[in-house]
């Protein structure tokens, strides 16, 4: 990527209008940006996790920055470019270069999942983080770890092991330990995070729990999310299967419909409903928004509720999740009982 200087440039309309309507995913992938598919139109930026292309609307969102916008706008954004710097670098990268015929790469897939991770006996680490850091019960964290979808690695990582029928089919790996920031290879994500390649059907599958015949559906952008959903709920959660996304993933919910029904179908049962239980952010909220307008039915005819349940977003926040609500839950009566104690 060339750099922008401060040297004041002309543009022309028609710079302008070219620059401002080019087909947004086709031009970043020609320049190299690393985006990657996430289904259904979308396709994440690799570097940073919150901004997501639309390529059927032609636009971008940068969720955690609250922008959003066309090339140009990507461009002024991501690489601080002036205006007429980012008009002028689109027009020269384009040159005559026709983008009608473009398309973006198949993403590939490994044809079995490699479970490359080198596990440790001990859990101390990761029960310290889950427990002590974000607050999840302590009795379910070891519920998850005697069930071998809670585990260590070498270097002290949590392992989120992803299990169908009994079978590991993929795994997330969540750090414990938060990354000085002159050291974060990306200023926002104070934690290392990553997701093992694995098959193109595992793709959308998700570190999930069952809990008697599952009914009703509940999904969560992230594992600590569906742990601390279930650490609030835990006794009302009856009949269900909650399922981690790693992100807002439209073919996970497809994924998991699929095989659920069929599932509860063997059983002579039927699904009930399902539960969008994402972050209260405008990406979550718009999440929500497009999958309420889906109408799924059962074999009876009846329509099967598409609910949302997000955690309610507090005074000067603009995001806000369940671990967070978890812990704002947990620390407040601790804070309250320690100025009482003062008071006296």
């Amino acid at each position: 990527m060339v750099k922008a200087t401060d040297e004041k440039m002309f543009v022309s309309k028609e710079e302008k209008d070219r620059a401002n309507n080019v087909n947004l995913l086709e031009y970043l992938l020609s320049i190299g940006e690393p985006l990657k598919s996430d289904g259904n139109n979308f396709y994440r930026h690799e570097e940073h996790d919150s901004l997501v292309v639309n390529s059927r609307k032609n636009y971008f969102s940068w969720n955690s920055r609250n922008i959003s916008g066309n090339a140009v706008t990507y461009l002024m954004n991501v690489y601080n470019f002036p205006f007429q710097h980012a008009v002028k670098k689109i027009n020269n990268d384009l040159g005559d270069q026709d983008l009608s015929n473009f398309r973006a790469p198949e993403p590939t897939y490994p044809s079995k999942f490699n479970y490359d991770v080198n596990e440790v006996s001990s859990t101390e680490n990761v029960f310290k983080y889950l427990v002590h850091d974000r607050k999840i019960d302590p009795d379910l964290v070891q519920a998850f770890i005697r069930a071998d979808l809670i585990k260590e690695d070498s270097y002290k990582n949590v392992v989120f092991k992803w299990k169908e029928n009994g079978e590991l089919n993929g795994a997330n790996l969540q750090g414990t330990r938060e990354i000085p920031e002159e050291k974060r290879v990306h200023a926002d994500r104070p934690y290392f995070k990553k997701v093992l390649p694995t098959t193109k059907e595992a793709t959308n599958s998700g570190f999930n729990i069952t809990r008697g015949y599952p009914d009703k559906l509940y999904f969560f952008e992230a594992p600590i999310d569906l742990l601390s959903y279930l650490s609030l709920n835990r006794t009302k959660l009856t009949n269900c299967r909650l399922i981690s996304m790693d992100g807002l993933k439209q073919h996970t919910i497809i994924h998991t419909l699929q095989k659920t029904m069929k599932e509860l179908e063997m059983n002579g049962r039927d699904l009930e409903s399902i539960t969008l239980c994402v972050d209260n952010d405008n990406a979550g909220k718009e999440f929500i928004a497009k999958l309420q307008n889906y109408e799924i039915q059962r074999k009876d005819g009846r329509s099967i509720s598409i609910n949302s349940d997000i955690p309610e977003l507090p005074k000067g926040q603009t995001k806000w999740d369940w671990n967070n609500e978890l812990k704002s839950r947990v620390t407040e009566p601790l804070k309250k009982n320690i100025e009482t104690a003062l008071d006296l």
